[in-house]
């Protein structure tokens, strides 16, 4: 290797470790605050998915599963509850490890470990589940980490990925509303959170949203591609009737957005001085969204629009929700 590769190669390598000290440093952070209940309710939606798409639960049954990405426990917690004979997540947030590990108390088949999905410590082929739920598009490389979440996936075995998808209203929001966020700071925005009264569990969508370091989004073509270049040629996507949260309905949608405007309309005032501008542009534009939503809705209330056709503008592809097999 020459010194131009060498240089570029620890640049690379520099760039990606300070991307996932980011990362984790502000996952750690948004488990925290989960009380009990919310907690118990984010559980429940690893099995209310399940239901919906019609995948037996007593599959899990002394099955070997990697939670990777696992950030608070939820997943994790979830598979083992189902009888899983052991469940490791792995992730790179120290604190929110921790509180997965008090969340997870007295289950003795559950365990977590601070690791990268770019490196998993672990020989190829020992999972029959890996189970990766919104980190793939928050990677530093994409194609490093789905590499590296086939590798461990047994043949045969499943690996289920919950990515980001593109078209929908939200994101090209989330997108315009970034760069605002990142000059007010995060404790400035969480000011406005406090503020505006939001549930722990909003907090962490959002803080998410708006401060990750990285975000990716992806069309189906191109995920599916992704999948079967990795010998993932069966790759099932959950349908629409999966969608839960923000994704179930118009209505919902809108209500999620509602809450991300709470913290611009908590911003947009005296209390936050110099920075109220900002937070009054921000205001302007998640308005103009919720608005537009408005309108479909009453479109489709007034038979002017189908359901279908209204949600395909409004949501789009929404998340994709894909559980693939491994082949022999």
């Amino acid at each position: 290797m020459n010194i131009k590769d060498e240089r570029k190669k620890n640049m690379t390598t520099a760039s990606r470790d300070s991307l996932e000290q980011a990362t984790g440093e502000l996952f750690s952070e948004l488990w925290g605050p989960y009380d009990k209940q919310l907690f118990d309710e984010s559980v429940e939606l690893f099995f209310s998915r399940l239901r919906l798409a019609s995948f037996d639960a007593d599959w899990f049954k002394d099955k070997t599963c990697l939670d990777a990405g696992c950030g608070g426990g939820r997943n994790s917690i979830a598979m083992a509850r189902l009888g899983a004979s052991e469940v490791t997540g792995i992730d790179l947030g120290v604190k929110g490890l921790a509180d997965a590990e008090r969340r997870a108390e007295g289950m003795d088949n559950v365990r977590f470990e601070c690791a990268s999905i770019l490196d998993i410590p672990f020989d190829d082929e020992v999972f029959d589940l890996v189970w990766c739920a919104g980190v793939l598009m928050i990677t530093a490389d994409e194609e490093r980490a789905l590499d590296e979440l086939a590798r461990v996936v047994k043949k045969g075995g499943y690996l289920y990925l919950l990515v980001y998808a593109t078209e929908g209203m939200r994101w090209p929001l989330i997108q315009l509303l970034r760069p605002l966020a990142t000059h007010l700071g995060r404790s400035v925005i969480e000011d406005a959170v406090a503020s505006a009264g939001l549930a722990s569990n909003k907090r962490r969508t959002f803080l998410d949203d708006l401060f990750c370091p990285r975000l990716d989004f992806y069309h189906w073509d191109r995920l599916s591609r992704m999948l079967a270049d990795r010998g993932f040629h069966q790759a099932h996507r959950w349908n629409e009737g999966c969608r839960l949260d923000h994704e179930e309905d118009l209505a919902s949608y809108r209500t999620d957005l509602e809450s991300l405007l709470s913290i611009f309309v908590a911003g947009d005032s005296e209390e936050f001085g110099e920075n109220r501008s900002l937070f009054e542009s921000g205001r302007k534009a998640i308005e103009a969204t919720v608005d537009s939503i408005r309108w479909f809705e009453s479109a489709v209330s007034e038979g002017k629009l189908s359901s279908e056709a209204a949600m395909d503008c409004v949501i789009g592809q929404g998340h994709h929700r894909v559980l693939a097999v491994k082949e022999d």
